[in-house]
């Protein structure tokens, strides 16, 4: 079952859930109710993806003001929970990185530079007690806000399920949550996901990712081959000083995955600033609701139609060299994996 997975929840439905989950409401007020949220933690200080550079220096500055912080995400983060009848209680689940060493051995030891954006890492599901101790930190910040849709019992069955077979072992060794990292599409078959592309991957499966969050909340930009290292391109060692220097994303006709890596985000901060703003804006169909002081909004989506047999899972139609070299560590078992870290 995977060490992260310690305990099952017996779906109302009669599927076996494998999550780190756990109630967080254990009242429920109406059966009938099903509602999927989005949990948006920005960073503790802003940072500028304006260029490589800017970007580097941003994230250094955000680094060591908050190197002492606890209970902190340093790139943001976005948690999900559903509180459904399908369930027997409230969830709350989030999709995480694990080890802090094998990070710092990209960065300091194999100098990857920015190939650590896209770079398969051990992954998780984080424990209730860690998220719920979260938001509520970040609550106290005023770094919290969330989106809560209400949505129909089958657009919530079809979100659990997709859960239940992203938890589930893709071969005798790992799941798809077993692994994070920037450059995954969970719906893509056998990836793992970023914490933000867990949750859009949600909203995706029951068309409730419509072009205007694509447009608004997703950052795209293309990193240049010289700010690439390790493994990812022929053993080559970033100096620091390169990604300081260097003043602007790729640009040009370049070959993708030889001249540059494309590189997309669901970043956590444009939409905790997105939802702020609709509240401001008083949208008329993201209406704004409070919740223990926490900002938010709410979308009637009970109506929204979806493809109920489209597959849960396709193939990547665009290679990526962060896939292809986390492809080819799935394939190996745990061991040798932990040796290659060495």
């Amino acid at each position: 079952m995977g060490h992260f997975l310690r305990f099952a929840v017996l779906i109302a439905f009669g599927v076996l859930l494998l999550m780190d989950v756990v109630a967080v409401d254990p009242e429920r007020k109406n059966d009938d109710i099903h509602e999927f949220t989005v949990y948006v933690m920005p960073t503790l200080h802003p940072l500028s993806w304006e260029s490589p550079s800017a970007l580097y220096k941003t994230m250094r500055k955000c680094y060591i003001k908050t190197i002492g912080v606890k209970d902190n995400y340093l790139l943001g983060h976005v948690a999900v929970g559903f509180n459904t009848s399908l369930l027997p209680d409230t969830l709350l689940i989030a999709q995480t990185s694990g080890e802090l060493k094998e990070k710092l051995d990209l960065i300091f030891k194999h100098k990857v530079g920015y190939a650590i954006m896209g770079a398969a890492l051990q992954g998780r599901i984080e424990s209730h007690e860690e998220l719920r101790h979260k938001l509520d930190v970040y609550a106290k910040r005023n770094k919290l806000a969330f989106i809560r849709y209400k949505v129909s019992k089958s657009a919530a069955k079809r979100m659990l399920d997709f859960v239940t077979e992203y938890s589930a072992k893709m071969n005798e060794h790992y799941a798809p949550s077993d692994f994070y990292g920037g450059a995954f599409w969970p719906r893509y078959h056998q990836e793992g996901a970023g914490c933000s592309a867990f949750g859009m991957a949600l909203l995706d499966l029951v068309n409730l990712l419509p072009d205007e969050h694509i447009k608004e909340w997703e950052l795209n930009v293309n990193i240049p081959m010289k700010l690439i290292g390790g493994k990812f391109n022929k053993g080559k060692k970033v100096k620091y000083s390169t990604i300081r220097k260097t003043d602007s994303w790729y640009i040009g006709e370049g070959e993708a995955n030889v001249d540059y890596v494309p590189y997309s985000v669901y970043e956590p901060s444009i939409m905790f600033d997105w939802i702020m703003e609709k509240r401001d804006k008083q949208d008329k169909t993201y209406l704004p609701i409070e919740e223990n002081g926490v900002p938010g909004l709410v979308f009637d989506a009970t109506q929204i139609d979806f493809d109920k047999d489209e597959p849960f899972f396709t193939e990547r139609s665009e290679p990526n060299i962060f896939i292809e070299h986390y492809k080819k560590r799935i394939k190996l078992a745990p061991d040798s994996v932990r040796m290659m870290k060495k």
